[in-house]
């Protein structure tokens, strides 16, 4: 009988030492599980952030590029609307001094 609780004892310090060891081996899975996740987080905040400013640096090219051109476009109406005021300039002169003319005549 001593026998076979002796042998009882050991394979309860066995399973003591094998729950041991599962725990200590969950533990470092647990621990390596955190590293590396907080590895993933920062890696993904980094990531955001570059992906955040390129957004931001392509907006700001775009909305150059629309300023330039609708600056074009306005520059652009800009210009037929002097010619279109000089030649109406001339019309206008002409009008005034014949105008003037008329009225000066005896």
């Amino acid at each position: 009988m001593e026998k076979v609780w002796n042998e009882l004892k050991k394979i309860d310090a066995k399973a003591g030492q094998i729950q041991s060891e599962a725990t200590n081996k969950a533990k470092k899975l647990t621990d390596l599980s955190h590293q590396e996740a907080e590895k993933l987080i920062a890696n993904s905040k980094t990531y955001a952030e570059e992906e955040g400013q390129l957004l931001y640096d392509s907006t700001i090219q775009e909305a150059n590029r629309n300023s330039d051109d609708q600056l074009k476009a306005n520059q652009g109406a800009a210009e037929k609307l002097k010619a279109k005021a000089e030649k109406r300039m001339d019309r206008a002169s002409s009008a005034v001094v014949k105008a003037v003319l008329e009225e000066t005549k005896p």
